[in-house]
């Protein structure tokens, strides 16, 4: 399986990084979670087929996490794509995605692909989906607004991706993660409905976690610093573009 990092940063504007969106890939399979900056180039760039995405699945309902979906579905209908698009959200957001849909008039467009939105109770685990040897199961984040992190498992792998959340104790509950994916708004201070560095190194058992990757990440924070003075090398601060495998 391949994690594709297509932005790490936060809802703040970044110098060097676009909001936090994910693609994850094996056999063929594709799925992005959250959708921001240039999509489209992003995938390009990680030589995912536009053509090729199966699904979306939307975490929250905040801007930064969002706002890429018109860009990528344009892009999709110039580029002549044929497959049916699933776009996962929580059934207290389905009205406004469906809203935005109809103000972008993307049924007027002649696009030649469906766009089917499918919900799911963010208060709630449940599997949302699976393919290409993957499956994608979602658990309550903490936050201001509805929202969900993603377990993603495949080959016997555990991926946990905490999507915007205080330090959550879900995500304490596992006996062993492989890689956490966990957002990271600032190195040291509380920041509400959010975490830091910090808290993450300090409470959860980092010995049942096999590598952790940092995202949702602010501009002008002490990161490497404040992974230095932990002295954690299984702590990674995630990049724009990076890829990792599993």
């Amino acid at each position: 399986m391949d994690i594709h990092f297509l932005g790490t940063g936060s809802a703040y504007p970044g110098t060097e990084r676009d909001n936090t969106s994910i693609c994850f890939s094996n056999k063929g399979y594709h799925v992005l979670v959250d959708v921001s900056g240039n999509p489209c180039r992003k995938l390009k760039q990680m030589d995912v087929d536009l053509g090729e995405l199966d699904a979306v699945v939307l975490t929250h309902f905040h801007i930064d996490h969002i706002y890429g979906l018109p860009s990528l579905l344009w892009g999709m209908w110039l580029e002549g794509r044929k497959k049916p698009l699933r776009i996962f959200c929580d059934y207290r957001n389905e009205k406004k995605l469906q809203g935005w849909l109809a103000a972008m008039e993307a049924d007027k467009w002649p696009i030649s692909f469906s766009v089917k939105v499918e919900i799911f109770n963010g208060d709630q685990e449940e599997q949302l989906l699976s393919g290409g040897e993957m499956s994608f199961t979602c658990f309550k984040a903490l936050h201001s607004v509805p929202a969900v992190g993603l377990e993603v498992q495949c080959a016997g792998r555990v991926v946990v991706y905490s999507c915007d959340t205080e330090v959550n104790a879900r995500i304490g509950q596992y006996s062993h993660i492989d890689m956490l994916i966990h957002e990271a708004t600032s190195a040291r201070t509380l920041a509400g409905n959010h975490s830091s560095l910090r808290e993450v190194a300090e409470k959860y058992a980092l010995d049942k976690i096999k590598e952790i990757v940092l995202v949702h990440l602010s501009d002008n924070e002490p990161y490497e610093e404040e992974v230095t003075r932990l002295g954690i090398p299984k702590i990674v601060i995630g990049e724009d573009l990076m890829t990792k495998s599993l």
